[in-house]
């Protein structure tokens, strides 16, 4: 049995001509695998979704994920390689949807025929692989990565945007992609496997001087205010998480002081304000806390910076003629742009052996973004729109592996 995290990017289906965008949301859960051999077992895992409004254009609430299968695969001595085909479902709370004969009172005055706000169930299928690591003979390090597939069943939809009339739009399949990572405990070994490595009793894990390791996370935007050529929009936008993988440099100081940094690139193209391209995350900075026998906990404080790779720059401003009037002209280029950042949170590690650990970061992520400019609607009168220097908070989760020497 084990927990985890988990990262579940879903491509949603059409809804009245209309194609939603994808979105990503973090969540965690648990998992349970019988082991029927060293090469065939039955899998279970059921992951929640915290956030509300978790799959945008699905539903308003939260979400609970339940898959139920098998893994087959080769398990070695200290390391196990599977593929997983595992039906299941997807549950989204607070969803608005059409149905004949319902009635949904809007609480203005009216209400919408046919419609009506509930908990909704699609039925899915994780298909991928997974890769697990046995440094001891409990302990086991987990990852998987597949396409979560969902089925989406018939539905109705208005005619001509008129809920009292409605048509049979058809049941759709969309695959997603699905990230997870996580540990788990062996709670019965047969005493004849000999393909979990060896236990290292109760011996101390020793001090080490350097840690390198390897981790998955994911940061939820708050993003700056937006602002485009022919409007300014003053209201937040909604908040977007995205995940990236990355690496890490520790120098223990001593038990309990350490300097570490820490690089992280966002795969997907960015399309905030003020940022676009991809993503590139460093922090550099402090970790204060106490090891222990097995376990450690810390706080950080990390001062960097996040780079979007595509920003549309102010680089000057010059003079010129719109016919007989004067007129202020932006020159701007699109390049790479760093934000200052500051990453405040909390650690916890578990040194599974006296080399290998596992770690889980949680914090929140400060970004300072700087003033931001874009050319204006009217060239006489507006020529440069600007924003002012905006600092916004932004969760962010990570877990990953290391290796101490």
């Amino acid at each position: 049995m084990g927990a985890q995290f988990t990262s579940f990017t879903l491509f949603p289906p059409p809804r009245e001509g209309f194609q939603p965008p994808n979105v990503t949301e973090p969540g965690f859960g648990g998992r349970f695998t019988y082991n029927l051999t060293k090469r065939i077992a039955i899998d279970s895992e059921l992951n929640f979704f915290p956030n509300k409004n978790i799959f945008e254009f699905l539903g308003e609430g939260r979400a609970l994920q339940g898959q139920f299968g098998v893994k087959l695969g080769k398990r070695l001595r200290k390391v196990g390689i599977f593929a997983k085909a595992r039906p299941g479902f997807l549950s989204i709370g607070d969803v608005f949807f059409y149905q004949p004969g319902a009635s949904l009172d809007t609480g203005f005055g009216f209400t919408i025929p046919n419609a009506r706000i509930a908990r909704r169930t699609h039925l899915t299928a994780d298909l991928g692989a997974v890769l697990e690591f046995y440094p001891t003979r409990r302990t086991i390090v987990r990852f998987d990565a597949g396409d979560t597939m969902v089925w989406y069943g018939k539905s109705f939809e208005p005619i001509n945007f008129d809920p009292a009339h409605l048509t049979t739009a058809p049941g759709i399949l969309k695959h997603n992609f699905q990230l997870s990572a996580g540990v788990g405990f062996h709670i019965h070994e047969p005493k004849s496997n000999p393909t979990v490595a060896v236990s290292t009793g109760n011996r101390a894990a020793k001090p080490r001087r350097y840690e390198v390791g390897i981790h998955f996370t994911s940061i939820s935007f708050d993003p700056p205010r937006p602002i485009t050529s022919d409007l300014v929009f003053f209201g937040p936008e909604h908040v977007d998480t995205e995940p990236a993988f990355g690496g890490r440099f520790t120098y223990n100081v001593n038990r309990s002081f350490a300097l570490e940094a820490e690089g992280n690139f966002y795969p997907r193209h960015q399309g905030l304000s003020g940022g676009g391209g991809h993503l590139l995350q460093s922090q550099f900075g402090l970790k204060a806390g106490h090891h222990w026998r097995r376990f450690g906990l810390f706080g950080k404080f990390r001062p960097g910076m996040l780079t979007f790779t595509q920003v549309t720059r102010l680089v000057g401003i010059h003079s010129g003629l719109f016919g007989t009037i004067p007129i202020q002209i932006g020159d701007f280029r699109v390049g790479w742009k760093p934000y200052l950042s500051v990453d405040v949170g909390g650690v916890i590690e578990h040194y599974m052996t006296d080399h290998l650990m596992t770690r889980i970061d949680v914090g929140d992520t400060i970004v300072h973004y700087s003033e931001y400019a874009i050319p204006g609607p009217f060239v006489v009168s507006l020529p440069i729109l600007r924003r002012p220097p905006e600092t916004h908070h932004n969760f962010q989760f990570t877990a990953g592996v290391g290796w101490r020497f």
